[in-house]
């Protein structure tokens, strides 16, 4: 990996995380960064822990109000979020 792409803030996107436990099945890490509004998932933390050093990369990426707003938002339900993953899916074909 170049020296550019791992410092940017796209580094991790086309990782894919075996299970995500909002909609249980694989998910790229793209998809929780931009989670909540551009933001990232409130639980990236504990899903992408052993994964790399999310919490370093968040740090890096994002202001701590960015970070604190994204966290506390009410999360959508399952059927909201689905539509949404629906709707990126069809966009990115």
């Amino acid at each position: 990996m170049n020296e550019r792409k791992r410092d940017s803030i796209e580094q991790y996107d086309d990782v894919v995380h075996w299970r995500c436990r909002q909609l249980g099945g694989e998910v790229t890490f793209r998809y929780c960064r931009k989670l909540t509004d551009g933001l990232p998932c409130p639980r990236v933390i504990s899903c992408w822990h052993a994964v790399f050093d999310v919490q370093a990369f968040l740090e890096r990426h994002y202001t701590v109000e960015e970070i604190a707003a994204a966290w506390n938002q009410p999360r959508p339900d399952k059927m909201v979020q689905l539509v949404d993953l629906i709707a990126r899916a069809t966009r990115t074909k």
